[in-house]
């Protein structure tokens, strides 16, 4: 079940934001391409991947969380794909 995403600016983000509409922009269709976002907690991580995915109408978009206990093992979050 899809969560239908609210199209709105973030404050203080415009070149993050456009850099993500370019990489969206650029996938061709039938191509797979893979977004990580990193970051201290409350950077704002989420509301950018919350932007990406408003964005991307057409698109099959996949979420996985990583947990502390794994923080040391690179890309550990996508054993949940």
């Amino acid at each position: 079940m899809s969560t239908p995403h609210r199209r709105r600016s973030l404050r203080g983000r415009v070149s993050e934001c456009a850099r993500l509409d370019e990489l969206i922009a650029a996938v061709k269709p039938g191509a797979c391409q893979v977004l990580v976002v990193r970051g201290e907690a409350g950077v704002g991580k989420t509301a950018l991947l919350d932007h990406a995915a408003s964005r991307s109408d057409g698109f099959h978009v996949l979420r996985v969380s990583g947990i502390e206990s794994d923080m040391e093992l690179a890309y550990a979050g996508l054993q949940q794909l």
